[in-house]
């Protein structure tokens, strides 16, 4: 006689179903994780000093919003903002990925890629400066203007 025909078959249930359960818990678990660091930028990038910067630069005319997803104090005044950085009044907004905000005198430099866009009108450059409170914006580099109806 065959010993492979005295298994036990429900023995042989078991462990193939108890199997196929640590396969799919790790595989949920580690997606899980994965999902989490994605949503979490400290456990990508732990390098940077402010999560989620937020500020604000007050004129006479209107109020700038500035937000960006990381930020590192270079001293007390200025701060690099990275990733996603945008500027938002109610005139307009700039997208960059790059830019040294002054807290103190509410100005803002940036030397990578910008996009400016308000109705209307779209620039690209390849940086900008904002000046006196956001009075003055000054674009640097290769520039194109794009105007729409």
């Amino acid at each position: 006689m065959n010993n492979f025909l005295k298994i036990n078959k429900k023995l042989l249930l078991v462990l193939l179903i108890l199997i196929i359960l640590i396969f799919f818990s790790r595989v949920f678990f580690k997606n899980l994780i994965l999902t989490k660091i994605e949503q979490d930028p400290v456990l990508i990038d732990p390098t940077f000093d402010v999560i989620n910067p937020s500020f604000t630069i007050n004129n006479n005319k209107e109020k700038i919003f500035v937000k960006a997803n990381m930020g590192n104090f270079i001293n007390n005044d200025l701060i690099l903002l990275e990733k996603n950085v945008y500027f938002e009044s109610q005139k307009f907004k700039i997208f960059s990925d790059k830019v040294t905000f002054n807290r103190k005198d509410q100005t803002a430099i940036s030397k990578s890629a910008s996009t400016f866009k308000s109705k209307g009108t779209e620039i690209n450059s390849e940086g900008f400066s904002i000046i006196q409170k956001g009075d003055i914006i000054m674009f640097n580099g290769k520039t194109s203007l794009i105007l729409t109806q």
